[in-house]
């Protein structure tokens, strides 16, 4: 995929639309495989937010300053969501 792929909004929407429409969980996987080399580009192409925004909420339920907070991010994900807390020193 990576010499598919140009990074644009509108190409990144379609590979988002086509994996949304895959529902046979080996031809998914296959696209995640061929995707994963350009997989942060659309990410950053669409300004994906929700790792911003689930930082955001953990911070306003913390008891005390984000900073004094141990976190352990397992949730098996992209890891961007643990480099957005870094980022803001949570």
């Amino acid at each position: 995929m990576a010499q598919e792929q140009g990074g644009s909004l509108s190409e990144a929407r379609a590979r988002v639309g086509a994996l949304h429409g895959i529902t046979d969980l080996g031809r998914k996987l296959h696209f995640y495989g061929r995707w994963a080399a350009d997989y942060d580009q659309d990410v950053a192409a669409l300004r994906y937010r929700a790792p911003r925004l689930a930082v955001d909420c953990l911070t306003q339920a913390l008891p005390g300053p984000p900073h004094a907070a141990r976190i352990l991010d397992v949730a098996c994900g992209t890891g961007l969501v643990a480099a957005e807390g870094l980022s803001m020193r949570c």
